[in-house]
């Protein structure tokens, strides 16, 4: 089964999208996280960019032995995952992005 990772938008949480990832639980690994200084993370004044919230990503992915996950990045979060698409294509299946605005 493939791992499906959540990011949440600027000054949101991971519970924002915890009904959508519970949907998904029979189809995907699922898993939700808190960017630096959002949610019950700590760390505001640590990291506080899309870089720094990739860098968390990478990290969660390393912690829980995950090699490679598709991402649903939500607003900011879809900046993350552009991000981790240019910079560490090889930790992605694929991205899916809403409400990340280009222009």
């Amino acid at each position: 089964m493939q791992h499906l990772l959540f990011l949440h938008g600027a000054i949101g949480a991971k519970d924002q999208l915890e009904p959508l990832a519970t949907e998904l639980k029979s189809k995907f690994h699922v898993h939700c996280i808190d960017f630096n200084g959002h949610g019950k993370a700590s760390g505001a004044d640590e990291n506080f960019s899309i870089e720094g919230f990739a860098h968390d990503v990478i990290k969660f992915l390393d912690n829980n032995n995950i090699e490679r996950a598709a991402i649903f990045g939500y607003s900011m979060g879809g900046y993350v995952a552009l991000w981790l698409a240019k910079n560490y294509p090889q930790k992605l299946v694929r991205i899916i992005t809403l409400a990340t605005k280009f222009h």
